[in-house]
């Protein structure tokens, strides 16, 4: 039995190395050494691996990225709000001042101007106004 498997064995080498250049054709990632086959099998691994972990870490990156770039946006809208709200307030403020100020100095123009036109109509003596008038020099 042994002396038949090393028969089968001798003729599959034997073929094997007469026909290397169609097996090399078939089989291009398989060589004859288990090195160089191992080899391969290595290079295409660590290929596969190193896409894979270059895509996880783009899109680790890009989510990280979005988050901070979300976050930033999220505290200067806050932020922009707070400001325009703070600067309304003070143009509000400012206004209703600038009014209560404008009303005021309209209140004591006004009383001083019936002072004013009061005093003027008490000193007018109609009488000598005429005899003014009719009055020869």
């Amino acid at each position: 039995m042994l002396i038949k498997l090393g028969i089968i064995v001798a003729v599959f080498v034997l073929g094997g190395m007469m026909f290397s250049t169609e097996i090399t054709a078939l089989f291009p990632n398989t060589s004859v050494l288990l090195s160089d086959s191992l080899k391969n099998d290595i290079n295409s691994l660590n290929t596969k691996i190193t896409n894979s972990a270059e895509n996880l870490l783009d899109t680790s990156i890009d989510k990280t990225i979005q988050s901070v770039s979300d976050s930033v946006y999220g505290g200067i809208t806050e932020t922009g709000d707070k400001l325009v709200e703070n600067v309304n307030e003070k143009i509000s403020e400012g206004i209703t001042e600038a009014g209560d100020n404008i009303k005021n100095e309209i209140i004591e123009s006004s009383e001083s101007s019936k002072e004013n036109i009061t005093n003027e109509i008490s000193s007018i003596d109609p009488f000598s106004f005429i005899k003014n008038i009719f009055k020869t020099d």
